[in-house]
């Protein structure tokens, strides 16, 4: 799914359209692997550093090329090709993450045992990493049962509409048309470096008496450019269209929009003007879905303050013909994966696309139902054969059957996959659920058969309940703790760590912040909750050496979690971290209030801070301010030997430029005036931190 990846859809990669600045240029001239690496041109850079491969001789060389040219082809989403580089990356490195990036791309491509013995060889390397393969693990068993038990739906590769370029997101169009968006040889513009196709445009084909379609063409004569389109969404009458478009000449206009038009008198499309959605033109917004007879519009964006790396929005039309404040459909819809692709059926059913969700590999396609609350609820994933190890997005079903087809078919509809034995990259496939069949059976009176004596169980039953401080002045993050309260939709995560565990639940907190679940016996269990502006958190709950209990009782394991929230640019004071005098070195005993410090760092890899380090208004200003700058370094450095990445944090010495109380040079003040003075802090200057 290259286009898709790269235009649409950023779980994997964030490219140039949608970050902005100069990446949609083309080299006119020959580059070499390491500038088209760096630059994103994966298609050229895997043929360059392929070449290298060829040539090199040292071993250790020859793998680190290697897993430079996977990478290549798993951040075009060539999972096939990516399989095949890391495992020979693989054969000249012990590092595990090349073991790990091996055993996702077995699993992306369906070798679900394969995958998991690799898995469990990564456990086995980073014991530090247990949940990350446990979570790996336990999808991959899930896949499996889901390959024995298919649904009743039917599956087919509309072998006529598709190309060797990438076709998806197909939405019917009049009675008997499909408009879809497509990379093909037709499509305008140039070629995109990044995947090696062309810009996507959008086709439309004609359907057939033999539910064939005929060959596609472009789709109106003012939407297709020389950049990129695709995804769109019909009034009901089909005379207005929503579509997604990205790139244009200005490098200021790089980041994905939604596009509206409308046709004229003599039924041609007018020129498109931008849905303006945000206050912010600097997100990326996306795959329109006009639904409700036009009153409401979902789509996909990367707007702060979601779950995510994408998730759904939706507005609604007021009664003056704008749209309304964009609202995000929640955390039982959007989690801290990808969600795109959103649909709304005839019966009022969500349909969406999402890698955070249980899936069986890539995106997986989910249905949710509109609860009387208003809130979108028991997500579901819609299983084999519509979802398959590989990238699966984009469902919409037919409005209405044919008159001919009602009697043997019960539903028809249309989604997109890179499914292996398609066409292309993204395929666009149809999908039929035969009306069952009846028959007809002499009605045998069964004999009823003796029930054993059931066998008395110990249940185990996990509760956990999601906390939050009350400050005194909530506006203040150093103010006095005055309690704790609920933090109500809070998500919980509750992971099985053995490998033998079938445990991988996501759930939603209650209003009282609590979820409660069945979980196994003799299981190690991670428990991670999360809620937008808290740091998220971990906690570990076993129920090990739980056994030696009288039969039929139920076992609850309690695990209560305390969110903090994020106060962005604010400064927190960290407690207990002194120094000596006219010394910059770390003591002993600041370490234990660092090391929670860590652990917050590591639970939250996306957050940025500056530490900052004060001094009482005693020495000079330029002694001071060198003094804390030397400080606040010192604690850096201590954080990176714990693991943390040095780019995720800045130092600065404040000396004494921000005095908390009145014990300015000249003032008498006592000792416990001047220690208010001398302070450790930490503030969150950024939520989007990206590792290198």
């Amino acid at each position: 799914m290259n286009l898709k990846k790269s235009f649409f859809y950023t779980s994997l990669l964030i490219i140039v359209l949608f970050t902005g600045v100069g990446c949609r240029k083309l080299f006119r001239s020959p580059i070499n692997a390491e500038t088209a690496y760096r630059t994103k041109q994966y298609d050229s850079a895997a043929r360059l550093l392929t070449e290298q491969y060829g040539e090199e001789k040292n071993p250790l060389n020859k793998s680190k090329i290697a897993y430079q040219i996977a990478e290549c082809y798993r951040l075009s989403n060539q999972t096939t090709a990516a399989e095949v580089w890391y495992g020979k990356a693989l054969e000249y490195t012990e590092d595990p993450e090349v073991t790990f990036r091996y055993a996702e791309m077995m699993k992306s491509n369906g070798k679900y045992d394969a995958a998991n013995k690799l898995f469990k060889e990564y456990s086995l390397q980073n014991p530090t990493e247990r949940a990350k393969a446990s979570a790996q693990i336990q999808a991959s068993k899930q896949a499996i049962e889901w390959l024995k038990t298919p649904t009743n739906y039917k599956v087919r590769n509309l072998q006529a509409l598709n190309s060797a370029s990438s076709d998806f997101s197909p939405m019917p169009y009049l009675d008997d048309q499909l408009v879809f968006t497509s990379a093909r040889p037709d499509a305008m513009g140039s070629t995109y470096g990044w995947t090696g196709e062309k810009h996507t445009d959008l086709f439309v084909a004609k359907r057939q008496k033999n539910n064939t379609f005929a060959t596609a063409v472009a789709f109106g004569d003012s939407i297709n450019t020389d950049y990129n389109e695709g995804v769109v969404s019909f009034s009901p009458d089909y005379k207005e269209i929503y579509f997604t478009a990205c790139g244009s000449p200005s490098e200021k206009d790089d980041f994905c929009q939604i596009y509206y038009t409308s046709k004229n008198e003599n039924g041609k499309w007018k020129l498109p003007e931008p849905v303006f959605l945000f206050q912010s033109d600097t997100i990326n917004v996306g795959q329109p879905c006009l639904a409700y007879g036009g009153t409401q519009l979902f789509f996909s964006a990367d707007a702060p303050g979601g779950f995510g790396d994408k998730d759904l929005y939706v507005v609604t039309k007021q009664q003056n013909g704008k749209w309304s404040e964009a609202k995000n459909l929640g955390p039982e819809i959007n989690t801290d994966g990808y969600e795109g692709f959103p649909n709304i059926s005839s019966d009022g059913k969500l349909y969406f696309a999402s890698n955070g969700h249980a899936g069986m590999g890539g995106l997986d396609v989910f249905k949710a139902t509109l609860s009387k609350d208003g809130k979108w609820r028991d997500v579901q994933n819609l299983r084999y054969p519509i979802n398959s190890s590989s990238d699966d997005f984009g469902l919409i079903f037919e409005p209405y059957l044919r008159a001919e087809l009602m009697d043997s078919i019960e539903q028809i509809g249309y989604f997109s996959s890179t499914r292996p034995g398609g066409k292309g990259n993204d395929d666009i496939y149809q999908l039929i659920l035969p009306v069952p069949t009846k028959i007809d059976t002499p009605i045998v009176t069964p004999k009823p058969i003796p029930t054993p004596p059931k066998t008395p169980e110990t249940a185990y039953m996990l509760r956990v309940t999601v906390l939050q401080n009350v400050l005194a002045n909530p506006n203040d993050p150093n103010s006095p703790i005055t309690g704790t309260t609920a933090l109500p939709e809070a998500i919980v995560q509750v992971l099985g760590l053995d490998p033998e565990s079938n445990i991988s639940k996501r759930l939603v907190a209650n209003n009282k912040g609590i979820i409660e679940m069945p979980i196994e016996r003799a299981i190690d269990y991670r428990i991670t909750a999360s809620q937008a502006s808290y740091f998220t958190k971990t906690e570990q709950a076993t129920t090990k050496g739980k056994d030696k209990l009288k039969q039929n009782d139920t076992v609850w394991v309690q695990v209560n979690m305390l969110l903090e929230k994020i106060y962005q640019k604010k400064e927190i004071v960290l407690q207990n971290i002194y120094y000596d005098l006219d010394k910059a070195d770390i003591r002993d005993d600041a370490k234990p209030t660092l090391n929670q410090l860590a652990r917050l760092l590591k639970e939250n890899p996306n957050i940025r801070i500056e530490l900052g380090s004060h001094t009482d208004s005693r020495g000079s200003d330029k002694y001071n301010l060198t003094l804390s700058q030397q400080r606040a370094q010192s604690a850096v450095n201590y954080l990176v030997s714990q693991g943390i990445e040095a780019g995720r944090m800045a130092a600065r010495g404040y000396g004494e430029t921000q005095l908390t109380n009145r014990c300015a040079n000249g003032v008498d003040c006592t000792e416990e005036e001047h220690q208010q003075n001398r302070r450790t802090t930490f503030k969150v200057i950024g939520e989007n931190y990206q590792s290198n």
